[in-house]
């Protein structure tokens, strides 16, 4: 019996970014994956835009404070005047993410918010679609440094067609050597009874890899699979 790979992208997360110039989006997101893999507004639990001068404008709609944010977020019905550094919080579902780069709806429409000058927009991703995910052994297809800090292991599509899953790790330069002994060690270094090995899991913050140590310096994963089916975003 094979055994099973896991892994665990860092989730919950909160990463601020920039207005994108005299755009109503932002500069894409760091630190919370590879920019390219974040288009699911369904990872998101919360948007908050922080007034830089008091600039912007929001539709009436967004009148809301927010009192938690996860697990989900709960909101009281307190109108909240712009002014500098005040927070507006939006509903993601109005908004949109694509490549890292969040998108929001103008004032204008409902749930929109048109940004000024210096504003910052700050987004908590929650734990949900896609946060974790495993693999039989034999589907891993093997791996290819696509930069000196940034590696992708491919797998066998999850719905059996011809276009990999892939999964995108974010190390430290010059450490693919590194991810090669960790892929190794997963799928060659236990006794092949059924058993779940947990190769990186960046759950809550916390770095748990294989092994214990993390010579790699991982500090992200983001999930591509390769197809679209229900419950399955892409």
């Amino acid at each position: 019996m094979e055994n099973y790979l896991y892994f665990r992208k860092l989730r919950p997360a909160t990463a601020t970014a920039a207005r994108d110039g005299s755009n109503n989006y932002t500069v894409a997101f760091s630190g919370v994956g590879v920019a390219a893999n974040l288009d699911n507004i369904n990872e998101i639990a919360s948007i908050a835009v922080t007034s830089a001068a008091g600039g912007g404008t929001g539709h009436a709609s967004i009148l809301f404070e927010t009192t938690a944010v996860l697990p989900a977020p709960t909101y009281s019905t307190n109108a909240l005047t712009i002014a500098t550094g005040s927070v507006h919080y939006l509903d993601p579902a109005n908004q949109a993410l694509a490549n890292g780069v969040l998108t929001l709806d103008a004032h204008g429409t409902a749930g929109g918010y048109t940004l000024a000058a210096s504003d910052t927009v700050t987004i908590t991703f929650k734990q949900g679609l896609e946060t974790s995910f495993m693999y039989p052994v034999s589907a891993f297809k093997g791996l290819v440094a696509t930069d000196t800090d940034t590696t992708s292991l491919h797998f066998a599509s999850i719905l059996g067609d011809g276009t990999d899953d892939v999964v995108t790790i974010e190390h430290a330069a010059g450490k693919f050597e590194d991810i090669c002994k960790l892929m190794n060690d997963a799928c060659n270094a236990f006794p092949k009874d059924g058993r779940l090995v947990s190769v990186i899991d960046l759950g809550f913050g916390e770095t748990n890899i294989l092994g214990g140590a993390n010579p790699a310096s991982i500090t992200s994963i983001e999930y591509t699979p390769e197809g679209t089916v229900a419950g399955m975003a892409t």
